[in-house]
């Protein structure tokens, strides 16, 4: 095998390991040791190929921002449909959150310790809901005067709470939340109450 294969078959040995070290213990708590041992290697590799702790943790953010990027990315070259749209930018989400349950966890432990990392992060963030809520502005199916960044931002909170708050809620209602047909109970419920927040008059659902 060529010696530059290797390496990235290295490195992304190293960084699978290292996403779900760091989103199961945080960056403080997480070990390189552990790090290195989940991925099959060397510590000294890891230190090679990324530096320190510090920087391997902040391209792991990189790495789990990228992938919502592509989720925005989507909904920016998507044709605005009414309704169905709306309801897309949620189920879509939380098909997401549903796939990269570490960066659920990676957010809570960024969000506990002040946001120390993630703002060096490049991010698309919020820019293909943001798109699609103008599209339907200008088509005159959304509410003109509804607050752009602050709806787009509801979009992308309301799904986000159901993953971050799902165990302990799970806990006390003595009701297991996290099962594919709660989630989509609470991905449609979310979708019914934006759309009808959103659309124009005798549009809303």
């Amino acid at each position: 095998m060529e010696q530059s294969k290797k390496s990235a078959i290295t490195k992304e040995k190293i960084l699978n390991a290292a996403e779900n070290e760091f989103s199961l213990c945080g960056l403080a708590a997480a070990r390189v040791d552990s790090i290195a041992q989940k991925a099959g290697v060397n510590k000294q590799l890891i230190y090679a190929h990324f530096g320190n702790k510090e920087n391997l943790y902040s391209i792991i953010l990189e790495k789990v921002y990228a992938r919502l990027g592509k989720y925005e990315e989507n909904l920016v070259y998507t044709n605005f449909d009414g309704d169905a749209t709306v309801k897309k930018i949620i189920l879509d989400y939380f098909d997401f959150l549903v796939s990269n349950p570490s960066f659920v966890r990676l957010m809570l432990w960024e969000n506990l310790n002040g946001g120390q990392c993630v703002g060096d992060v490049r991010t698309n963030l919020f820019s293909g809901t943001r798109n699609l809520l103008c599209k339907g502005i200008e088509m005159g199916i959304i509410r003109d005067d509804i607050d752009i960044e602050q709806t787009a931002m509801s979009f992308n909170l309301f799904c986000f709470s159901a993953f971050s708050n799902v165990h302990t809620i799970s806990k006390l209602l003595n009701k297991d939340l996290t099962t594919k047909q709660e989630l989509t109970k609470r991905a449609n419920h979310i979708a019914d109450v934006l759309a009808t927040y959103t659309l124009k008059g005798d549009r809303n659902l």
